[in-house]
């Protein structure tokens, strides 16, 4: 015995060497990789008012967490104040209108949920209010062809929602709250700080909607609502149009309430999801409230969760979601969730994007194999009949329409004509395949989307170490890793583009965040976790263009009356647009300038010379420059009807003759685009051909093709 046991002590011995060896690597990363992004120049594009702006934010929490026992004292929360500051900028900056779109979506989603669908047993108000979300989205989805929208009709029935569920909102509004106040008298600076960085990653709310898909793309949808009551399904004028559209419908949505453009409303709600989703797996994979808090608080100063506020963009929604579901599913372990709840889950994601089948696959494979060994066949034709009904309303159309239910992917294989027979890929992202990928996303991120150095953040290669042991660890945390990470490597090898691996790298950091609480003391944890936020958080301006040029800076100085000079500045098309429209609400553009295809806030009354977005206008407006002397511009504008045409600054020989000899002449002038029409205001009518072909809902469903 003697002998066995002496045996036995240099293993006990090299088994505490590791252990501590793996603690101080644990450790020494953070800081370690902090240094190498100051190293490496990552913080010396930071805006010098952005980081003032950032101060500000930080001695703001600093202020609350020190005084914290003097609003004890006076009866107020002291996080609850960051959060009412918050909310009185939001007013401030995006206007009342779309604070009560998003409170008013946020209410209809809770009631919209039948009574056993709620997630009763998890006590979750944003996992009750995501299965609303998924509801509403659909049922607006499978409508939008129909002239059923408009602006009063939704706020009656929103209004009669609420009321008839008047109590099922107050009694699933009165759980969050006793938690909140539970967890401001136990630990109340971690939630201070966890406020404190969803305030930095909510500063994009406050810009105008500036992106350039969005103000391409997205957006048509929300404003054909506004303005025609129906959306057009427009897939021989926009490529994008039969996209998976559930985002653009809840934009729609808050539109409709809000009575104009309410993007911020929608992003706030889905940075709510997400920020939950975020406490919830940690809690999950068994993460006390002060571990779970520093996750919400690493995840909110991710450079992207910033970025996607400001943007219509789904990668960011679709990261909130998984989040749940990894939580859903972790919670579970091998018994079967709800079959509506995952449904919905499935049915959301599907319709947010069709590249979101890489990161649910992994749970559809499990779920199906714990179903198959428990006999639970019923389980899966449920969980598919609702994932179909709530996801499936844009692929539908899209086989009606164009014959291509992913339309305009893989067109190659479908061939519909509305689009090149060609599948559709972005070369620009196809040669970043290499083992040291996790080092150059964070380095070198330019090569992985149009972004700057560092706009990965540091969060996920930090935190690497503690994600691996935790893994190595913990059951739950080692399938949930798994799970993201091979699905994150599929997608990676698939494309190297950085926004899209973003589901991933939001759960692996929350993982990682749980690891190292579980490796490292108390302080030395809670200065870790500082020290990481404070660089995500400064890493923010890398994320795009509209962010690094730092608007913030003007906002801050001059108040809310500068968000028209900022969005005017930076893209002029919208305010170019807007006034046209006012002039002539029924006119038909083009926007001639395939550099700045900014029309989606016309409504459909706007066609872009941008491929792929119109490859018919871009293959139009290729001939007719082709033409010096303008004679094609000419037979274009009158075979078309257009009324008017946007042009950049200087636009081509052929455009700018063609023009003249039709008898336009700029109107209008912003920035560096100018817009042309007739000199008399009486003559800048439609001649109608433009419309024929840009709105199939139109000529299908209301001329009576499809009975």
């Amino acid at each position: 015995m003697m002998a066995s046991s002496e045996r036995m002590l240099p293993r006990a011995e090299s088994a505490t060497m590791m252990g501590r060896a793996m603690v101080w690597i644990v450790a020494l990363a953070i800081p370690a990789v902090v240094g190498l992004t100051w190293r490496y120049g990552l913080f010396t594009g930071t805006p010098r008012s952005y980081c003032m702006l950032l101060g500000a934010i930080a001695a703001l929490a600093l202020g609350v967490v020190a005084l914290e026992q003097v609003w004890r004292r006076a009866g107020l929360s002291p996080a609850l104040l960051l959060v009412l500051g918050a909310m009185v900028a939001f007013v401030a900056y995006c206007g009342p209108a779309a604070a009560f779109a998003g409170i008013l979506l946020l209410l209809c989603a809770i009631a919209v949920v039948p009574g056993k669908w709620i997630v009763t047993a998890s006590g979750s108000l944003m996992a009750d209010a995501l299965v609303g979300i998924a509801i509403l989205s659909a049922v607006v989805g499978w409508l939008l062809p129909f002239p059923v929208h408009g602006s009063r009709g939704y706020l009656a029935v929103a209004a009669l929602l609420c009321v008839l569920r008047r109590d099922v909102i107050a009694e699933r509004l009165a759980a969050p709250w006793e938690a909140w106040r539970a967890l401001e008298r136990d630990h109340g600076h971690w939630l201070a700080i966890a406020v404190a960085a969803a305030l930095v990653a909510g500063l994009g709310l406050w810009l105008p909607t500036m992106n350039y898909d969005d103000n391409a793309a997205h957006l048509i949808l929300p404003y054909q609502l506004l303005g025609d009551g129906y959306y057009h399904l427009d897939a021989s004028t926009q490529a994008w149009a039969l996209a998976p559209w559930a985002n653009n419908v809840l934009n729609g949505i808050a539109a409709l309430f809000a009575g104009g453009e309410a993007r911020a409303a929608v992003n706030a709600l889905w940075l709510l999801v997400g920020l939950h989703g975020a406490w919830r797996l940690a809690i999950t994979l068994g993460a006390g409230p002060r571990a779970a808090l520093a996750a919400v608080a690493v995840f909110a100063t991710l450079p992207l969760t910033g970025y996607f506020t400001t943007t219509m963009q789904v990668d960011g929604a679709s990261a909130a979601v998984l989040l749940q579901l990894a939580a859903l599913l972790a919670a579970s372990g091998r018994s079967l969730p709800p079959a509506m709840l995952v449904g919905s889950l499935l049915g959301l994601l599907a319709g947010l994007k069709v590249t979101n089948a890489v990161f649910v696959f992994p749970a559809i494979a499990w779920l199906g194999w714990q179903a198959f060994r428990q006999g639970r066949v019923a389980w899966c034709m449920q969980v598919a009949g609702v994932a179909a009904l709530l996801g499936g309303a844009s692929y539908c159309y899209a086989i009606l329409i164009t014959g291509n239910p992913l339309f305009p992917l893989f067109n190659g294989t479908f061939k519909s004509p509305y689009f090149p027979p060609t599948d559709l890929v972005d070369g620009r992202w196809m040669g970043g395949l290499s083992w040291r990928a996790l080092w150059d996303m964070t380095f070198d991120t330019g090569r992985f989307g149009e972004h700057y150095p560092g706009a990965f953040g540091i969060a996920l290669l930090a935190l690497f170490p503690a994600l691996l042991v935790e893994m190595m660890r913990r059951p739950a945390s080692r399938w949930v890793g798994l799970w993201f990470l091979v699905a994150g490597l599929v997608m990676f090898v698939q494309i190297q583009y950085m926004r899209y691996l973003f589901p991933a790298t939001a759960v692996l950091v929350v993982v990682g965040t749980v690891g190292l609480s579980r490796l490292l003391p108390s302080k030395p944890f809670a200065g870790s976790v500082m020290l990481l936020v404070v660089a995500n958080a400064l890493l923010l301006p890398a994320s795009s263009w509209l962010v690094r040029e730092d608007p913030w800076s003007k906002l801050v100085r001059e108040g809310p009356r500068a968000v028209a000079a900022v969005e005017s500045a930076r893209i002029p098309e919208r305010a170019l647009l807007r006034r046209v429209l006012a002039e002539s609400p029924h006119a038909c553009i083009i926007v001639a300038n395939p550099e700045a295809p900014f029309g989606a806030i016309a409504g459909g009354r706007a066609i872009v010379a941008h491929a792929p977005y119109d490859t018919r206008t871009a293959e139009t407006y290729r001939w007719a420059n082709a033409d010096p002397a303008g004679q094609r511009w000419k037979q274009v504008l009158a075979s078309t009807g257009t009324s008017h045409v946007i042009t950049g600054r200087a636009p081509a020989e052929g455009l700018q003759r063609g023009l003249v000899a039709s008898g336009f002449v700029q109107v209008d002038v912003e920035g560096a685009s100018g817009v042309w029409a007739m000199p008399d205001p009486g003559a800048r009518s439609c001649a109608g051909k433009l419309e024929q072909a840009r709105d199939e809902a139109h000529r299908r469903f209301h001329a009576g093709d499809i009975h």
